[in-house]
């Protein structure tokens, strides 16, 4: 691929040996400086598809003047850090410098490294317009480069407006890559809106799970869904103890399922919106480093997180769509390796069981956990409960002590007549109002969206579609009214009488002597024998009636003379 030393040694130092099909087929696109729309399943190696050769250009670049050349957005902040933590490690030979600006660090220390104008900046969207407003040092304008990784998953979080307005701020003769692991209406928008004359590589979009997944599901009769929280705990304790990953819908469920294992004697960290940034990345580096053993989380950890060594995904209750399910159970049986994944699935969720069993290759088990194991599991649970009610109640009140320290802080600083600095004076391209609306609108017809593609309309949708067709019937019967009538070549009008000749001449065979000739056949041989025609025969007919037998004699006598 022609990549610079430095490059070739990053990569020697990271064990990369051959590219991927997306990195082989990315890289030279890139390096010509084309506008790219990628579609690969994740685990695929994306980050180095569009970092080596961004990485190749910067090697190159003038010395004179530090300025941003590149943008890297991406949706969550755990794949901000790991996109960050890839990079410098493939610019560790390099003097290219690389700045990260995600929600939940430290404010202060972002800004002053983006006062220092990195080569490299990779943002999550709402920090990155935070600094865009309220830094005066930083600006878009000088941005050769921009790349939007995870582009389905960030529409899904109702980041279209921020986009847009980062992509307004960018330099229009920019190169531009836009890369996703589905292809949805809304990220073909986004493609018509940022790219111009993109070069498509599609590998794969991730719409089936990977070929070494063993994919093992747990029935939950409609009288035992109270057994769900026992299940997961005969599984964990019993079977699945190392290097597991359970997927709950909801940040209360998830942080209930932690305190519980650790009650149980299981290594388990938690992950899921409402921890500060700093323990969300202590304990994601925690599990990748094996101090513990299973990690709790909601779906931020479902797209994209590159977690090394995951066996077993185990989802506490499927999600809603089977393209989450995919995502979730992505997280193992990656580059290559096996992995297993086990699903609790209730009497609600069977349609989307059917789904994944159609969508599967290989056949999907059935796991059978014995009666009386979930019955003791339940009873250890049950007395456990009043030690998870003590901690989440000691929780809550550490939460309300610490709200009032802050709030005892910002009386102290007023008194003293020191301004607060805890972002709250910092201004936005949106107010809380427009936002909140614009999340409501999103919603809204993401739902309708989701109905007339399940079939479901009501009388307004029906009277609208009817509309819409009248007018395409119009369209149609105006565009062949104007539509040219074909000019067809017409001859001149000629006699009946040439008009039957021409007929009979073309129909005529040509004769050759020699055919003839040696045509012995009866008739060929009657043809040559003389024979009045009718027109004579006709003639002597009605001679016979006009003429007296002694004249009709005489004539035949005259006629024998001769």
């Amino acid at each position: 691929m022609n990549l610079s030393r430095p490059l070739q040694k990053a990569l020697t130092s990271m064990k990369f040996i051959h590219p991927t099909p997306i990195q082989a087929a990315t890289i030279p696109v890139a390096l010509m400086g084309r506008d790219i729309y990628g579609c690969a399943a994740t685990g695929t190696g994306k980050t180095a598809a569009f970092m080596l050769p961004v990485l190749e250009r910067l090697l190159y670049k003038p010395m004179d003047k530090p300025i941003t050349r590149v943008l890297v957005l991406l949706p969550t902040r755990e794949l901000a850090v790991q996109v960050y933590q890839v990079s410098r490690r493939l610019a560790q030979f390099t003097n290219v410098e690389i700045g990260l600006s995600t929600g939940g660090l430290d404010l202060k220390a972002q800004e002053l490294a983006l006062r220092k104008i990195p080569d490299i900046v990779i943002a999550t969207p709402g920090r990155l317009i935070d600094h865009l407003e309220n830094t005066p040092s930083f600006n878009l304008k000088t941005i050769e480069i921009l790349i939007l990784d995870e582009a389905d998953r960030m529409l899904d979080e109702y980041f279209a407006e921020q986009m847009k307005e980062i992509i307004q701020q960018c330099c229009t003769t920019r190169q531009t890559m836009l890369f996703s692991a589905t292809m949805t209406d809304e990220v073909k928008d986004l493609a018509t809106i940022s790219l111009k004359k993109p070069v498509k590589i599609f590998i794969n979009s991730n719409t089936e799970v990977a070929l070494n997944l063993r994919q093992e599901f747990v029935r939950i009769r409609p009288t035992r869904e109270g057994d769900r929280e026992a299940i997961l705990s005969a599984l964990i304790c019993r079977t699945f103890h190392h290097r597991t990953m359970v997927f709950v819908q909801t940040k209360k469920q998830v942080h209930r399922l932690y305190l519980l294992l650790r009650l149980l004697g299981v290594k388990t960290v938690e992950l899921h919106g409402n921890m500060n940034q700093c323990h969300r990345l202590e304990s994601l580096q925690r599990f990748k480093e094996e101090i513990a053993d299973v990690l709790v989380a909601t779906d931020v950890a479902a797209r994209g997180l590159d977690i090394e060594g995951v066996k077993t995904v185990i989802n506490f209750s499927l999600p809603g769509t089977l393209q989450h399910y995919i995502h979730r159970v992505g997280r193992t049986a990656r580059a290559g390796k096996g992995g297993r994944s086990v699903s609790l699935v209730g009497e609600g969720e069977r349609k989307l069981l059917k789904e994944i069993i159609k969508k599967t290759n290989k056949p999907v088990k059935q796991r059978i956990v014995p009666q009386e194991i979930i019955c003791k599991y339940k009873e250890q649970l049950n007395n456990l409960e009043e030690g998870i009610e003590n901690l989440i109640r000691q929780e809550k009140e550490e939460k309300a002590l610490k709200n009032t320290e802050r709030k005892v802080q910002k009386v102290e600083n007023l008194i003293k007549d020191q301004p607060e600095d805890n972002g709250t004076k910092r201004k936005w391209f949106q107010t809380a109002q427009e936002r909140k609306n614009e999340q409501e609108s999103l919603r809204l017809a993401k739902r309708t969206r989701k109905k007339l593609s399940q079939g479901q309309t009501n009388a307004e949708d029906r009277v609208n579609k009817e509309l819409e067709k009248a007018a395409q019937y119009q369209a149609r019967i105006a565009k062949r009214m104007r539509k040219a009538k074909r000019i067809r070549a017409i001859p001149e009008e000629k006699p009946l009488h040439t008009k039957k000749i021409k007929k009979v001449k073309s129909i005529k065979k040509k004769s050759s002597f020699e055919d003839e000739l040696a045509n012995t056949s009866r008739k060929s041989v009657k043809k040559f024998r003389y024979e009045a025609t009718s027109f004579e025969k006709m003639q002597n007919k009605t001679r016979k009636k006009k003429l007296p037998n002694k004249k009709f004699k005489s004539k035949s006598r005259y006629h024998r003379k001769r």
